[in-house]
C-alpha cells in the first residue's frame, strides 16, 4: 500500500521548509534527510527541485502541481472532451476494418403462437 501520499497530507509547510533547510542550507544529503524525517528520498528531491525553481510558493502547493502544466493538462482534456464522439469512432474506423452486421429483426412464425386448445 502506498502512504506517501497520505504523509505527504500530514506533512506542514513548516516541516518541509526545515527539510530543504537541512538538505540546501545544512549540506545534509537527500538521503540523510528522508531518513530523519521519515518520508521517501525522492519525495525529498522533489521537494528541493520545485523550490530551486519557485522558492517559497513551491512549499505551500503539492508537489507536481505546476500551474502551466496544470493548464495544459486542462486545455487538452476539454479538447478531448469536446470531441470524445468523433475520437471514439476515427478509433473504431482505425480497427474496425468493416463494419460488424446488424441483427435480424425478430420474427415470428405461426408455430410460435399459443394454441386455441
Amino acid at each position: 500500500m502506498n502512504t506517501t501520499s497520505a504523509r505527504y497530507r500530514t506533512m506542514t509547510v513548516a516541516r518541509r521548509a526545515l527539510i530543504v533547510q537541512r538538505v540546501l542550507v545544512d549540506g545534509w544529503t537527500s538521503a540523510e534527510a528522508a531518513a530523519a524525517f521519515a518520508v521517501t528520498e525522492r519525495q525529498v528531491d522533489v521537494w528541493v527541485t520545485e523550490f530551486r525553481r519557485s522558492g517559497m510558493t513551491s512549499l505551500r502547493r503539492p508537489p507536481g502541481k505546476i500551474p502551466v502544466a496544470e493548464f495544459v493538462y486542462l486545455m487538452i482534456m476539454r479538447l478531448v472532451h469536446g470531441n470524445a464522439s468523433r475520437i471514439a469512432s476515427g478509433l473504431r474506423r482505425l480497427f474496425l476494418r468493416e463494419r460488424p452486421p446488424r441483427p435480424l429483426p425478430p420474427q415470428r412464425f405461426n408455430d410460435d403462437r399459443r394454441s386455441r386448445d
